[in-house]
């Protein structure tokens, strides 16, 4: 569990606190996930006090493996993401002049940004990893990585349905 406690920072309104928090995955929810998440989570940022409002930024850091999605081979994907949430007290609910979507309530002494983290490192996992942008993928005729070599299929087929443009062309 990643509890900030701001009991500090409530006796002056400005005033900011930082956090570094090391979690590991399986406190996150994370290792259901279909890549494997590795080491630790990390969370490090500030929370500042603005009045009724306290705003919680900072970074996360996380690593997984994958596989490419253009060579199948095996990537490793370290995440910095950048955070910024505002939370207010729930005494304050009632006197909320913002929608209660932009804030998220909290009791007690206590911020808890774990479910903060864990829903910023879903969001920011890449929906199609690649190993560098340079990755030239795989054949689709023989299926071989083009990083490690050349094949000499043809790869310049014309859609049948289109063939006939083709006779349109000047030929060299």
């Amino acid at each position: 569990m990643m509890k900030i406690n701001i009991a500090q920072l409530k006796k002056e309104i400005g005033s900011t606190q930082t956090f570094s928090f090391q979690i590991p995955v399986a406190e996150l929810g994370l290792e259901k996930q279909e890549e494997i998440w590795t080491g630790d989570v990390s969370a490090e940022g500030f929370v500042k006090n603005k009045g009724t409002i306290y705003e919680v930024a900072g970074t996360i850091k996380a690593t997984m493996n994958d596989l490419c999605s253009r060579c199948l081979e095996p990537v490793v994907i370290v995440l910095n993401i950048p955070f910024c949430e505002e939370y207010r007290e729930v005494d304050f609910k009632e006197l909320s002049e913002v929608s209660e979507s932009e804030v998220t309530y909290f009791d007690g002494d206590d911020i808890e940004i774990t479910d903060l983290v864990r829903e910023n490192i879903l969001l920011a996992k890449p929906l199609k990893p690649v190993c560098g942008e340079e990755c030239r993928g795989l054949c689709p005729e023989c299926g071989a990585n083009m990083n490690i070599s050349t094949c000499n299929c043809n790869l310049l087929k014309t859609d049948p349905r289109l063939a006939v443009l083709q006779k349109l062309l000047p030929k060299d």
